[in-house]
């Protein structure tokens, strides 16, 4: 009787089970590439400041006086004045909008403050409120041309507003300087308060009330939501009108705070040229606000501020021609156009990355 073999049964090979998201064995390339990109967007992020400090490294070197406490404190009482009106144009760009009447309602205001006392010193109370309330009339002006008439793109309209306003500011002062304002204004642009200046004191504050306003209060997050998108904002019941018609005049009332420093640390009243507007609005671009709306941050435009005041602080000190200064600050401008490009492309890439992870995670 022949013996039976057992044949031995064929052996199949399993395919090898792919690696799952969250199981501990994900490829390390894949982990060291999506940290990478992560760590690309909160450095790009920190931009602003890293820029700062890569300023201050090299004028340090190249100048022994840059980095002492006295010259610092001056960069940042130069710096107060353009941080100021920067944060008040903030507002209007992350709506989605410009006005570029800003810097002309400055000189409006000290012109205001200095002609009412000069010629009634007994309301010299008066003249804070009046520099303020003129600021608020100029963007209650814009408001209602901008948004309750309609007249066409806010730029525009409030460029309008800049040679009006420059006009009359020429006409009140006869285009020459109005010296002399009351020692109250004086005292709050130029004294000390426990060690720090007085104009670095208001735009702290100034700073902390925005971004209070911007991240805790409603009527704040309405503001990014229509710079966002205004017709989103409306359909989910914002009432997009209002808030347009708040940005403008809040914008003034920061124009107005920079008047009264302007004022206090110049002792007198004059037309503005236009050109702090440039630099707010350069201050605002650099702190990494989007011109299309819906983002800004209130300290990284106020570090876009310090980075102007330190430029032009540091050339003075090389002795640098001033020349030399708007190629500077046009450079930086550039550089942070270039740097909030690449923080689009990196914050893509990382979407797009978690989007395949969590893909793969719900298959």
């Amino acid at each position: 009787m022949p013996l039976e073999v057992a044949t031995p049964e064929p052996q199949t090979h399993r395919p090898p089970i792919p690696d799952r998201p969250g199981d501990g064995r994900r490829d390390r390339s894949t982990q060291r590439q999506d940290i990478a990109l992560a760590v690309a967007v909160r450095l790009i992020a920190a931009g602003p400041l890293v820029v700062l400090i890569c300023i201050w490294v090299v004028f340090a070197i190249l100048s022994p006086y840059f980095f002492t406490q006295s010259n610092l404190t001056n960069v940042l009482v130069q710096s107060s004045t353009v941080a100021l009106l920067a944060l008040g144009a903030l507002v209007v760009v992350i709506a989605g909008a410009l006005d570029v009447s800003l810097g002309a309602t400055v000189g409006m205001c000290t012109i205001v403050g200095a002609v009412l006392f000069r010629d009634h010193p007994s309301l010299e109370w008066l003249v804070i409120p009046a520099m303020i309330g003129t600021a608020l009339a100029i963007g209650a002006m814009n408001s209602f041309v901008i948004v309750t008439l309609r007249f066409g793109n806010p730029f525009i309209v409030t460029l309008g507003m800049l040679y009006v306003v420059q006009s009359l500011s020429a006409v009140e002062s006869g285009g020459v300087q109005i010296a002399g304002l009351p020692d109250h204004v004086l005292t709050l642009a130029n004294n000390h308060l426990a060690g720090v200046s007085g104009p670095v004191i208001v735009v702290l504050v100034a700073g902390a009330a925005l971004a209070f306003l911007l991240n805790r209060v409603a009527w704040g997050r309405w503001i990014l939501a229509v710079g966002g998108s205004a017709d989103a904002a409306n359909k989910v019941g914002i009432p997009v009108r209002k808030v347009l018609f708040s940005v403008y005049v809040i914008a003034s009332l920061f124009a107005g705070l920079t008047a009264v420093l302007v004022a206090g640390l110049n002792d007198a009243g004059a037309t503005d040229s236009g050109f702090s507007i440039l630099l707010a609005i350069a201050a605002v671009v650099i702190g990494g606000a989007s011109l299309t709306g819906g983002r800004g941050s209130v300290w990284k435009t106020i570090v876009g501020a310090v980075i102007l005041g330190s430029i032009k602080n540091g050339l003075t000190l090389l002795s640098v021609s001033p020349n030399w200064t708007p190629f500077a600050v046009g450079a930086v401008l550039v550089a942070a156009v270039g740097l909030e490009a690449l923080r689009e492309n990196v914050e893509g890439r990382l979407r797009v990355r978690q989007a395949q992870i969590q893909g793969e995670a719900s298959s």
